[in-house]
């Protein structure tokens, strides 16, 4: 094939998402599979949403696939070397690309949405970290330890904390406002008469930590009439996701002033309450923010293959 062609992947515990571009040129194909986090669905599910979701890009471009000139994957939970070495190994087999280029997705989120390539990036979607970069190329990141020890902030974390109230709620170790939104809308969403009911729906092999996760968007209309849920649960998890992004900009040598910061993951971009305390947390702490969005951290991703292109 005469045209050089490189890939972005953006892998997480939610969705893959592979674009596939021509150098130079636009988007020419896009793919889309299953969550890739090999900490949570282990490495066979994760390398087959990787190949999908590559394979799809390629459907969608009209082409016949073949492995590309660079592919720059940022995948949640690839950070040791040994699990690099496997993606290397899958590259191989799969005939992904000639050249990988290996990064943490938060590095996406900072190609993305900061607009010289340095900055802070924050993402809290089913898990939460802050990875950052100098002007200099000096890395840094904070969080991402994952779902036992970490990704406070997250949608995870947050519904995992709305259940926790429920279940406190139900015994009367809480006492609950009336009406109680949040047990409501939980019950609803689960179809069950009351939270007794909740062990066996929740303990079931197929309700895995996504599917936890997306109930946090009920906690987060709850908290709407219910302060305490605000008060106990989303404004701990901005404070929780601003203290990640101050430790990374301190590593990167940022104490305080201008700090480009770009926001992504599922959860973070549709909670404007736990959005909105991260900002102003970051303000008390001297910080002037200047803050983008970042929809599809897969450009990210074709930033940085393209770079690696022409390096």
């Amino acid at each position: 094939m005469s045209r050089a062609l490189v890939l972005g992947i953006d892998g997480g515990g939610t969705s893959t998402k592979a674009w596939l571009a021509e150098d130079p040129g636009p988007v020419i194909g896009r793919g889309q599979a299953g969550p890739s986090n090999v900490k949570s669905i282990g490495p066979e599910a994760a390398r087959a949403a990787l190949d999908l979701a590559i394979s799809r890009s390629f459907d969608d471009a009209g082409l016949g696939r073949c492995p590309v000139d660079v592919a720059c994957l940022g995948l949640a939970g690839f950070d040791r070397p040994a699990e690099k070495q496997l993606l290397e190994k899958w590259s191989d087999d799969c005939g992904w690309a000639h050249r990988l280029v290996l990064v943490n997705d938060g590095d996406l989120v900072v190609a993305a949405g900061t607009l010289d390539g340095w900055g802070v990036g924050v993402i809290a979607g089913t898990g939460s970290i802050a990875v950052g970069r100098s002007k200099t190329g000096q890395s840094a990141r904070s969080g991402g330890w994952g779902y036992l020890i970490g990704d406070e902030g997250s949608g995870y974390a947050v519904a995992l904390a709305g259940l926790r109230k429920v279940a406190r709620r139900a015994d009367g170790r809480e006492s609950p406002p009336k009406p109680d939104p949040l047990t409501s809308r939980i019950c609803e969403q689960f179809a069950i008469a009351d939270p007794s009911g909740l062990v066996a729906a929740l303990y079931r092999t197929d309700f895995d930590r996504a599917r936890i996760a997306g109930l946090a968007p009920i906690v987060v209309e709850a908290s709407r009439a219910d302060r305490s849920i605000f008060t106990e649960i989303l404004e701990p998890s901005g404070i929780e996701l601003a203290r990640m992004v101050v430790a990374v900009a301190h590593q990167i040598g940022i104490d305080q002033g201008p700090l480009p910061l770009a926001k992504a993951g599922s959860f973070l971009l549709k909670c404007s309450e736990v959005s909105r305390v991260l900002d102003d947390q970051l303000g008390l702490q001297g910080f002037e923010v200047h803050s983008q969005v970042v929809t599809d951290p897969a450009e990210g991703a074709i930033i940085l293959a393209r770079r690696a292109f022409f390096s």
